[in-house]
């Protein structure tokens, strides 16, 4: 009998014995017979026998995701920069060009929780795998675009074709990752998406700059002088060779991975049980009966208001900042350059954040390990949008919007480690949840600040994006990691 085979059948017979017995008579060397109660005997086992064994696989699997969510934002953000030149070549009005960059917000966020539960019932890879060689023939059609209705369609779909992303990205490191190293996990991943942001700017520029003398499908540069049409259908091939890496070196589960889930322990021990990796031998819930979880359960509630809220805000970057830009007299290039640097300080917050949120959890348990980084991090957001609001100079405000992304994403995996705390067997619905919320307020995002500029100028603007990040944190501070959404 392998080792593997005599770990699942004391799994197996601890399971039996808690099921249908309430004392276990044994007989312990020089001793009488004594009644013992069967969590001890639980307890003779170690806890990693039910989670799996750490190995440099994990490591690859987190690697690939982090490549996969680089090539995301770099789909996701480079319309952002190349948003005028679009604008000037297909005659758009602002309130067009507005509601192109909101509209991938509106169905990313819809299709979250139908995608996440495909990935909790179907795995992590196939569900991923599609998603980004769907994404990718979107982005490509982005550059076949001829008129505002064709790149609003292009955008939606592209918002579908994305949704999968991080809710089967949060199913994988559920299942590769021990609860304590989640956080640290989470932000690898995210990394890669806020690195792919941060560098879209530029590259974008560069690229788009590049391919002048490149027609796509008979069609030339435009008065913009920036053949924004090959960025995309380049973008989109790189989509592809990204697909077929992560097809090829991602696994759903480590090896070795349990037959059958612990059972719960009595109230008394670790209140992080239902936070350990689920087997696979049960498959998730129905998806109706995970959305009613999900929607009668008051933390995802503010869980995903926390997510709605900051996303107000932080979408801006990756939208109206160019814009922002412009109205302050600055040219394209260092336009491209401020976003990049803003948007690499949130790599380092990002960085910083999945080793604090795995330190709180440490230092302060489950509650307040999770809570605590997050609404202190949107606190400081909201201080950071004051300042901007306040009308400082050009380099005070792009100071100002650096911090606020460092804060925002140092506080982003412990938003990811909540959700796979609480999710149990559906942590990709439960994150699908609160980036559902979380996006419906992106998509909201440009279309809002964008009509508040107008009327107060971006003081009014800025002013109430701190309020959103406000309202962050003191949802923030609800938060309870260790009660697990059917508890709730």
């Amino acid at each position: 009998m392998t080792p593997d085979e005599t770990t699942r059948m004391n799994a197996g017979s601890d399971h039996a014995i808690v099921k249908n017995t309430r004392f276990v008579p044994i007989f312990l060397p020089g001793s009488v017979l004594s009644c013992v109660h069967p969590r001890a005997l639980i307890r003779r086992h170690p806890r990693s026998a039910f989670t799996p064994t750490p190995m440099p696989q994990r490591y690859v699997v987190v690697a690939v995701t982090a490549l996969a969510a680089l090539l995301l934002y770099i789909d996701r953000v480079c319309i952002s920069i190349l948003a005028d030149p679009i604008r000037a070549d297909l005659a758009l009005t602002d309130q067009e060009k507005e509601l192109a960059l909101s509209a991938f917000f509106l169905t990313y966020a819809l299709f979250q929780i139908p995608v996440g539960a495909l990935a909790d019932r179907y795995g992590p890879r196939l569900v991923l795998a599609a998603s980004i060689a769907a994404w990718s023939a979107v982005t490509a059609l982005t550059g076949l675009a001829w008129s505002f209705g064709s790149l609003l369609a292009a955008r939606l779909l592209l918002g579908v074709a994305e949704a999968g992303a991080y809710p089967a990205a949060a199913v994988l490191v559920k299942r590769w990752a021990r609860p304590e190293e989640r956080g640290w996990f989470s932000s690898l991943v995210a990394i890669g998406g806020r690195v792919g942001g941060a560098f879209a700017p530029a590259l974008t520029t560069t690229v788009g700059k590049a391919l002048v003398g490149v027609g796509v499908a008979g069609v030339a540069v435009g008065e913009s002088a920036v053949n924004w049409r090959g960025v995309f259908v380049l973008y989109g091939a790189c989509g592809f060779a990204v697909a077929a890496v992560f097809w090829a070196l991602v696994r759903d589960r480590p090896p070795g991975w349990p037959a059958v889930a612990p059972p719960p322990p009595p109230p008394d021990d670790d209140p992080d049980w239902h936070a350990l990796p689920p087997a696979p031998a049960a498959a998730p819930a129905p998806f109706g009966q995970q959305l009613a979880a999900l929607a009668g359960s008051r933390g995802m509630w503010f869980f995903g208001t926390v997510q709605f809220c900051n996303n107000i805000s932080w979408a801006f970057l990756v939208t109206l900042l160019p814009t922002y830009l412009k109205d302050a007299d600055v040219d394209l290039g260092l336009r491209s350059r401020i976003q990049t640097g803003v948007l690499l300080a949130g790599c380092g917050g990002m960085i910083l954040g999945g080793l604090v949120t795995d330190a709180a959890r440490r230092r302060f348990g489950p509650r307040w390990g999770r809570s605590l980084p997050i609404a202190a991090m949107m606190a400081c957001c909201a201080a950071m949008c004051g300042v901007v609001s306040s009308s400082p100079g050009l380099w005070v405000a792009v100071g100002a919007l650096a911090v606020m992304a460092m804060c925002q994403d140092l506080g982003i995996p412990s938003v990811w480690a909540y959700a796979q705390d609480v999710g149990g067997r559906s942590s990709g619905a439960a994150l699908g949840f609160g980036n559902m919320l979380g996006n419906l307020g992106a998509a909201l995002s440009p279309v809002l600040l964008g009509a508040v500029s107008r009327a107060g100028g971006w003081e009014a603007a800025f002013a109430l994006c701190a309020a959103c990040y406000a309202t962050a944190c003191a949802c923030g501070l609800t938060l309870d990691a260790s009660r697990p959404v059917a508890d709730d």
